[in-house]
């Protein structure tokens, strides 16, 4: 993608950008092979300064011989995408052509579990890859307007290419070096990039129906699409919240709602002997 196009391609899909200076003329020593599809991280650090941000797209890890970029974009807790290089960046290093064989024919499963299985390391995914390393620690969900965000970046380069969201894919798919993005199913991000896809670029008014005097708003069955996904990524965050904590807190949490269920539901037939249903 050129500069014109990454700017169109932002501003067409209202994608939350910031431009790091040099943004347009960054990449590392050598170009694509080819453009196949785009790769997503977590940083491994919950740092939102700008002092990271140099680091991913400059300073990069030069002392081990592997220099800035680092990445194509970075997407903040706020929901901010910056686009540091639109030329080849290290994000994705040695990873499956197993992988990249279904990316590119878009022939796999990807909106159910389980993710793909990468096979032996034998392919450079820099030359393939655009990536985006969205800034948390993994051990942690992406806030909601972090997963928003890289969803609908994910969206915009999807839809210049004329890919499906089958061509989205994360670290760990590419590699079973790495585990990110933590604590994000990738079936899950896919199906909302498929849904934003689906739905398009501009937010459309929803239809409206005049009822008792009040205007009633009825929802698209693409917005449902795409606030199911979204929601689908917030219950999962909860369930892994609930169930990781150390304490035992969360499995005590359930048996008291469960209780808490079964009063309500003696209460109520209680209330109801003697009537006919």
């Amino acid at each position: 993608m050129s500069k014109a196009e990454w700017i169109a391609a932002m501003k067409k899909w209202s994608v939350p950008v910031k431009w790091y200076p040099g943004w347009d003329t960054r990449g590392r020593p050598g170009d694509f092979t080819s453009v196949n599809g785009v790769e997503i991280h977590h940083t491994g650090s919950d740092s939102q300064t700008d002092a990271y941000l140099d680091f991913l797209f400059k300073t990069g890890r030069a002392s081990e011989g592997i220099p800035g970029p680092l990445c194509n974009v970075s997407t903040d807790f706020d929901g901010d995408v910056h686009v540091g290089a639109i030329g080849r960046a290290n994000h994705a290093g040695k990873g499956s052509s197993v992988t990249l064989n279904h990316v590119i024919a878009e022939d796999y499963k990807g909106y159910q579990s389980p993710e793909l299985r990468p096979g032996p390391d034998n392919t450079d995914g820099n030359a393939h890859f655009y990536g985006n390393e969205v800034r948390y620690d993994g051990g942690q969900v992406m806030t909601v307007k972090q997963f928003a965000s890289a969803v609908r970046w994910a969206a915009a380069i999807c839809d210049h290419y004329n890919w499906s969201a089958l061509s989205v894919i994360g670290h760990r798919e590419w590699t079973g070096r790495k585990n990110d993005p933590g604590m994000c199913s990738m079936y899950t991000f896919r199906s909302a990039v498929a849904a934003l896809l689906k739905a398009g670029p501009t937010i459309q008014e929803p239809q409206t129906t005049d009822v008792g005097g009040t205007v009633a708003r009825t929802l698209t069955d693409d917005d449902l699409a795409a606030i199911g996904a979204v929601v689908k990524f917030q219950n999962e965050d909860y369930g892994r919240r609930l169930w990781a904590l150390d304490t035992g807190t969360g499995k005590r949490q359930v048996i008291d709602v469960l209780a808490d269920h079964t009063n309500r539901l003696q209460r109520i037939e209680d209330d109801t002997d003697g009537v006919t249903p």
